[in-house]
């Protein structure tokens, strides 16, 4: 059964996006860095001879730790805490940058490299700088190309805080002058939520975006609506029309013409209808309505990161229950059939926030048109 006790807890700006610049967190994030210590740096700001493209958006996050025993770190007011004893994952992009000069206190008139590689130690606490249980630590991060890291943990308190801090390769021999680069933080969400495994997999593989769901269907979807056939009787073109607008008219449609339900939004937990989901259906109900001749396919849609049973079983419910919604709102359900491509049908890339987003998505197709 899926999702019966999924959570998921978004981080504030999760890929540090600010103004490039150095000694500085980014927003929504807070130093918790050794007194008299530079802050981080909002990365690349041209500077430092760090030159890496963002993984995601425009910047990302600098953590350098130091050969005087100090070392950065951040951290960040969770939305709501990480539970005792409930099981978690979080990925995020990490890397090193091959250059990373800057003066340091002890040759304050010298430029040092800190270019060593350096691990990834994850802490829960209760106060922006406490740390006060070790969740999850990475491996050493000696590559220079962005690569995905997965952690899994469980909690042994629960903490309201979350911090990420850079550390020296353990065990710790000497103390070295090194940097971290951190990029495209997911979210932290419940081990429920089933992931595709990759094929080769490295240190750490996918960050999720699909979020939880109970597909079970309502008692109320009543009467059985029919699902689409695997194959079309016959070759239509599909044609992307792009959003649905009410005011469509039937004559100015073909068979084949695509459109998307774009402020269509469902509860991360459920396949029902809400509320805000029902006022933008009804435009749907109202156009149906008016144009009888017309006949829908609903078709529910994905991102690319869970497995492949979990995107069909959860796109097929959706597109059902709008189905459900449209014929309880008096459509006649001959006129509707539903199907489930799950992450078959991206039009945006998965590796991006906005492009996961863009591929959560619910569309309706021209499946027959009858003109007086």
């Amino acid at each position: 059964m899926l999702g019966a006790q999924t959570e998921i807890i978004y981080l504030e700006n999760p890929s540090f996006e600010d103004e490039p610049r150095p000694g500085w967190q980014p927003r929504g994030w807070i130093d918790c860095g050794f007194a008299g210590e530079s802050p981080p740096d909002v990365q690349p700001f041209g500077g430092f001879g760090v030159t890496q493209a963002a993984h995601d958006d425009n910047t990302y996050l600098g953590l350098v730790v130091r050969d005087n025993k100090t070392w950065e770190a951040v951290s960040q007011r969770l939305a709501r805490p990480i539970r005792e004893g409930q099981c978690y994952r979080f990925s995020i992009y990490l890397a090193r940058s091959a250059q990373y000069v800057s003066p340091t206190k002890r040759k304050p008139n010298e430029l040092t490299n800190f270019n060593k590689g350096a691990i990834l130690r994850i802490y829960g606490g209760n106060s922006p700088r406490e740390k006060a249980e070790l969740l999850a630590s990475s491996d050493m991060v000696s590559h220079t190309d962005w690569r995905p890291y997965k952690f899994e943990f469980t909690p042994k308190k629960s903490y309201r805080y979350f911090v990420l801090e850079a550390y020296y390769k353990t065990p710790t021999m000497f103390y070295y002058n090194g940097n971290l680069l951190l990029d495209n933080a997911s979210e932290i969400y419940s081990c429920e939520i089933p992931e595709e495994k990759p094929d080769n997999p490295i240190l750490a593989q996918v960050d999720p975006e699909e979020k939880k769901t109970n597909v079970k269907p309502s008692p109320k979807e009543e009467p059985v609506l029919p699902e689409a056939k695997e194959e079309p009787k016959e070759e239509v073109k599909e044609v992307d029309r792009g959003d649905f607008k009410g005011d469509l008219k039937a004559e100015d449609l073909a068979l084949g013409d695509k459109f998307r339900l774009d402020n269509l939004y469902f509860q991360a937990d459920s396949s029902s209808i809400t509320p805000a989901a029902a006022l933008e259906l009804n435009e749907l109900v109202a156009f149906m309505k008016k144009n009888k001749g017309v006949s829908i396919e609903v078709g529910g849609h994905t991102n690319g990161l869970p497995t492949h049973d979990y995107c069909d079983k959860l796109s097929r419910a959706r597109a059902k229950s709008i189905s459900a919604y449209l014929t309880a709102k008096g459509v006649d359900r001959r006129r509707i059939s539903y199907r489930g491509y799950g992450k078959r049908k991206p039009i945006a890339d998965n590796e991006t926030r906005e492009g996961r987003k863009r591929n959560q998505r619910v569309e309706i197709k021209i499946t027959k048109l009858e003109r007086n």
